[in-house]
């Protein structure tokens, strides 16, 4: 051994100090690429739980959609509900508007049955004004389910709006 170092002109301890030098670096090397990895691990794993959340999240935006949605369904069944009643009331209406319309030709026709025709006539208008009162009111309550419907609706425009903000923010962290 001390041929070759006589034969190269290096002294024992510069070549101890060489090696060491390079153990030394290869260890440093390995320390920086470790410490690099546990960093990087570490980011991926905030990542991943990053991630966890935001699709617990959707999932919950999703739920509360459905929710949305199926609460939108039974207002309009009862839109439809109301809709119908509107229609029978505003037929039953028409019929008593006819009925009275009848009977004042029938007083003309016939004024020997004018008392009975007047009784039958104040017994039409109590029915037409029990109808105009019925239709207020259903076109009151389909006033009412149509704000409650209108309120509906803006609530689910903004849960989709917030769906769309949190996709786009999982989509920049994705990128």
């Amino acid at each position: 051994m001390e041929k070759l170092f006589a034969q190269f002109n290096i002294d024992a301890m510069v070549f101890g100090a060489i090696v060491a030098s390079a153990i030394l670096a290869f260890i440093l090397v390995v320390v920086i690429f470790s410490v690099r990895y546990k960093s990087l691990y570490e980011k991926i794993a905030d990542l991943r739980e990053r991630l966890k959340d935001r699709e617990e999240k959707i999932a919950l935006l999703e739920e509360s959609m459905r929710e949305v949605q199926i609460l939108n369904a039974t207002q309009l069944q009862e839109i439809q509900q109301y809709q119908n009643l509107e229609e029978r009331y505003k037929a039953e209406q028409s019929k008593i508007e006819e009925q009275l319309a009848l009977a004042k030709e029938r007083i003309e026709a016939q004024r020997e049955k004018i008392a009975d025709l007047e009784a039958k006539k104040a017994e039409l208008e109590a029915n037409l004004h029990n109808a105009r009162e019925n239709l207020a009111k259903a076109n009151e309550e389909i006033e009412n389910v149509r704000k409650r419907n209108e309120f509906w609706v803006e609530q689910l425009s903004e849960l989709r709006t917030k769906h769309e903000a949190v996709k786009s923010k999982l989509r920049r962290y994705e990128g």
